[in-house]
């Protein structure tokens, strides 16, 4: 099989989508892709993230691509959860506080990294890619550490419909809570709401 034909079933079997870092797994060298952005069958979008023309990727994916270490955080992930009908200005994103990210779309957050682990998931999106989000309750507790820095509507919105969700978690909220020392606060709320 030829390095353009290895990389178009590469591509079809990966919902469109290619990386450059993909290409050494692959073993084929990166002429390969400018080719086939040349012919038209392949469009760049972002550094490093190439798609089948025509093809329309989410923003998320995107910016996961540009920022690999930000994990979508806070407001952002209160709109995936459904936790808020606001649509986010800007992308919440979490990294480690060794790095530092200035870009006007994002919104940084920096943790420890051994805080900055907890909670990690995969989402994955309508169009077969994946972000990495907090979960839930991971989210709960970022939001509820930062309650100062929040909108009070979005804050209070956020809290409420996660208690009435019939899939929260309740213990593993109340672990979170004590990882990141805001259990009396935690507790303040949930026996106003429960």
């Amino acid at each position: 099989m030829k390095n353009i034909d290895i990389l178009k079933e590469y591509i079809k079997n990966n919902n469109g989508i290619i990386l450059s870092r993909d290409l050494k797994k692959l073993n084929i060298h990166k002429q390969y892709i400018k080719l086939l952005c040349e012919v038209g069958y392949l469009e760049r979008k972002e550094r490093g993230v190439y798609i089948r023309k025509g093809k329309n990727i989410n923003e998320f994916f995107l910016i996961q691509q540009r920022f690999k270490t930000g994990i979508f955080s806070h407001n952002t992930a209160l709109y995936f959860y459904h936790l808020t009908d606001r649509t986010p200005l800007k992308y919440d994103m979490t990294f480690t506080d060794n790095i530092r990210v200035k870009d006007e779309i994002i919104l940084p957050h920096y943790l420890k990294k051994n805080k900055y682990e907890l909670g990690i998931i995969k989402l994955k999106m309508p169009d077969q890619t994946s972000i990495k989000i907090y979960d839930r309750e991971r989210t709960v507790i970022d939001i509820l550490r930062d309650r100062n820095k929040i909108d009070l509507q979005i804050f209070n919105t956020a809290i409420k419909e996660y208690v009435k969700r019939k899939d929260k978690n309740l213990i593993r909220l109340e672990q979170y809570a004590k990882q990141f020392k805001v259990e009396k606060i935690l507790k303040m709320y949930l026996e106003v709401l429960l």
